[in-house]
């Protein structure tokens, strides 16, 4: 009988014994990682709301896409705004260039006809531009300059001429960028804008005009005067959706810093706590440990 008592008492030991070392290991995993558990089965196991962190961790992620997509499409926003400022330079010194002229002979008009020929190469080149690899000025057709004016494509302009965008060949259709899953904005600008279509008329009929008369002067100087006002318009334009992008980016990075934080809090452990758990623990097994060494000299006494 007190060797049925005396085994049942060292398996019991025992059991208890393999129970603190799972414990204890665990606690030993949690005080070298600062995490309840490294996998969602584990945290489900500590008493950790696996749904809550599933969900904030998605939320994480689709935030932080957000935010870089957003502030990329900032950073592509100033290098538009910076292209339409040159633009808009060149705009000026036209218009300077176009007085000048009207206050000249006709047979002596021809050096502001070279300078308006190269301003409109220069302003070709300008709408060239690429960021990232992509067209900014093409619309949604990134891969391709979007802006010739070699006199195959966009014929001379004259005085007469109406609106004639054949030198762009890009598309009306603006980048987006969404901000939440229900609001997205669209940005930019493109080459076929009418306020760029307006320069570029009148850059090209002075330079192809001969002689250069004054009504062709005077309806260039109009189409000046009204591509400055619309890029100017352009400008803020492009100031106010930076703002609102850069607006909405700083929301979501509250969002995902409150995330953040709820989904570590989540996962993370009393790292004090932890460690107390873990002395305790060893020092239960090593009691138990003895014990189950006590009972087993116990048992072969007994049995002598």
């Amino acid at each position: 009988m007190n060797r049925i008592s005396t085994a049942g008492a060292h398996n019991a030991l025992v059991q208890y014994m393999l129970k603190n070392e799972s414990a204890l290991n665990s606690a030993e995993v949690q005080e070298s990682t600062s995490a309840k558990s490294t996998t969602y089965a584990g945290l489900s196991t500590a008493g950790g709301n696996v749904k809550l962190l599933v969900n904030l961790e998605s939320e994480v992620s689709y935030s932080s896409t957000l935010i870089t997509n957003a502030d990329n499409a900032v950073t592509k926003i100033d290098a538009i705004a910076s292209d339409i400022t040159s633009i808009s330079s060149i705009a000026t010194s036209l218009k300077t260039a176009i007085s000048e002229a009207m206050s000249t002979d006709q047979t002596s008009r021809s050096t502001y006809q070279e300078e308006a020929s190269g301003w409109l190469t220069d302003v070709a080149s300008i709408l060239n531009d690429t960021y990232g690899g992509q067209y900014l000025f093409g619309g949604s057709d990134t891969n391709h300059a979007p802006v010739s004016v070699d006199s195959s494509t966009y014929p001379a302009q004259t005085s007469s001429s109406g609106a004639d965008t054949s030198y762009y060949s890009g598309n009306d259709t603006l980048a987006t960028v969404r901000l939440s899953s229900t609001q997205s904005v669209s940005y930019g600008v493109t080459a076929g804008d009418p306020s760029i279509e307006k320069l570029m008329r009148a850059m090209s009929m002075i330079s192809n005009t001969n002689p250069l008369d004054d009504t062709t002067l005077t309806t260039a100087l109009d189409l000046v005067n009204d591509a400055s006002d619309g890029l100017s318009d352009i400008s803020q334009t492009l100031s106010d959706t930076s703002s609102r992008i850069q607006k909405a980016s700083s929301h979501l990075s509250d969002i995902n810093s409150f995330a953040t934080t709820q989904s570590s809090d989540l996962k993370s452990v009393d790292l004090a706590e932890v460690s107390t758990t873990v002395t305790t623990l060893q020092t239960s097994l090593e009691a138990t440990m003895q014990a189950i060494a006590a009972s087993q000299k116990m048992s072969l006494a007994n049995y002598l």
